[in-house]
């Protein structure tokens, strides 16, 4: 059998799950519909609006080009390539620098709730990824023009991205010092493009950093027992309960049980992936909205996990069963006041459907009603994946 068989079945499984949601419309997120009316609004006005701080103009223009080719279907399909390409990325750094089990932790992945929720619907996340895995995949193939290009369109599609981007070629340039000049090449192409796609925003919020500034609410909702609250329990339920309980098991006692030489594995790879997974924790207790932010730490946390389980395979195969099960049904503990403007909750434990069903519901409802805002009558409870 061919050693990149089960990279292909991998994929193959993948495009199976994935394929469904093609066909239920462009997802049930109003940011999205915003992207749509991005476009719309600058064929006729000749005027870019941003459909949100701090501007998605890579995003928002693929998006308009490919919704007026062939709709929801064409741009669902090309976020569907894009999660495609973040698995086979995923896959061959992992395989590259020794990664244990690494067909079995893009299993993990491709079944995360929210990997998989936003795999084939018009949302930007995963645009992103997909970009900057692209760009990965050039460093590896000593493509660093093109490598610089990718995580551009992966930063001017959303800006977050750019701390993987960077953490990812920090990264190469201590480990690959015969490397470095062009690496630094990559880099200068990478930013000098990021720049260049935000001028449209930077226009239009007339040359200030208002752009760049996120609109959270107001300061009742942000005092310092809220945000941790928020950044706690929003980390809790992106993982589910048992998978968070088993990745801080496994990781924490790989780390104690190697005396932290887990980390110095795999040329570094699991220490780059622990700190940039750090950056994006530091920014989501900034601001701890929409728990699918998130999305680029799943496989910054799976490298970790590896390299922490070693050669058992019990810990990952558990885990990718654990988050199968968690995108159809979900334990869960608090029911906030607000949803994204909770003062307070109720706290218990429920039986309640997973971040995939829950999608999956406002989505066929957001298609059949054709309007942004369906769903608004709709939740009586306030969703624990905002």
């Amino acid at each position: 059998m061919s050693k990149r068989n089960p990279d292909r079945l991998i994929l193959l499984i993948s495009t199976i799950l994935y394929v469904p949601f093609l066909f239920m419309g462009y997802g049930s997120d109003i940011d999205t519909y915003g992207v749509l009316e991005v476009g719309r609004h600058f064929v006729k006005t000749l005027d870019y609006v941003p459909s949100r701080g701090p501007g998605f103009f890579v995003f928002e223009t693929i998006t308009y080009i490919l919704d007026q080719i062939g709709g929801s279907f064409l741009t669902n399909l090309a976020i569907m390539c894009m999660a495609l390409i973040i698995l086979y990325g995923f896959m061959r750094l992992c395989r590259e620098y020794g990664v244990p089990h690494y067909h079995l932790l893009t299993l993990a992945l491709a079944v995360h709730p929210f990997f998989w929720a936003n795999a084939a619907c018009t949302m930007d996340y995963l645009m992103a990824l997909g970009f900057v895995f692209l760009g990965m995949i050039q460093v590896r193939r000593g493509h660093y023009f093109t490598a610089g290009a990718a995580f551009a369109l992966g930063a001017g599609s959303r800006l977050t991205i750019v701390l993987l981007a960077v953490g990812f070629l920090l990264w190469q340039l201590i480990i690959e010092p015969a490397a470095r000049k062009k690496l630094i090449l990559s880099g200068l192409v990478f930013g000098f493009s990021t720049l260049i796609f935000y001028l449209p925003p930077a226009d239009f919020a007339q040359w200030t950093a208002r752009f760049l500034v996120a609109s959270v609410g107001g300061e009742e909702y942000w005092s310092p027992l809220l945000r941790v609250g928020r950044w706690g329990y929003k980390n809790l339920m992106f993982w589910s309960i048992p998978a968070f309980l088993l990745l801080i098991w496994i990781i924490g006692e790989g780390a104690v049980r190697s005396k932290w030489k887990m980390f110095t594995k795999c040329k570094g790879l699991p220490a780059a992936a622990f700190l940039i997974a750090l950056l994006y924790e530091s920014f989501y207790l900034s601001i701890p909205t929409e728990p699918s932010y998130l999305i680029p730490t799943i496989p910054l946390v799976f490298i970790v996990f590896g390299s922490a389980m070693g050669e058992r395979r019990w810990p990952v195969i558990t885990l990718a069963a654990i988050l199968a099960i968690s995108a159809v049904v979900t334990i869960n503990i608090a029911h906030p006041d607000l949803g994204n403007r909770a003062t307070s909750a109720e706290y218990g434990l429920w039986i309640e459907p997973g971040h995939l069903s829950e999608l999956t519901v406002e989505r066929l409802n957001y298609q059949n009603c054709g309007r942004p805002y369906c769903n608004v009558s709709h939740n009586p409870v306030p969703s624990t994946s905002k």
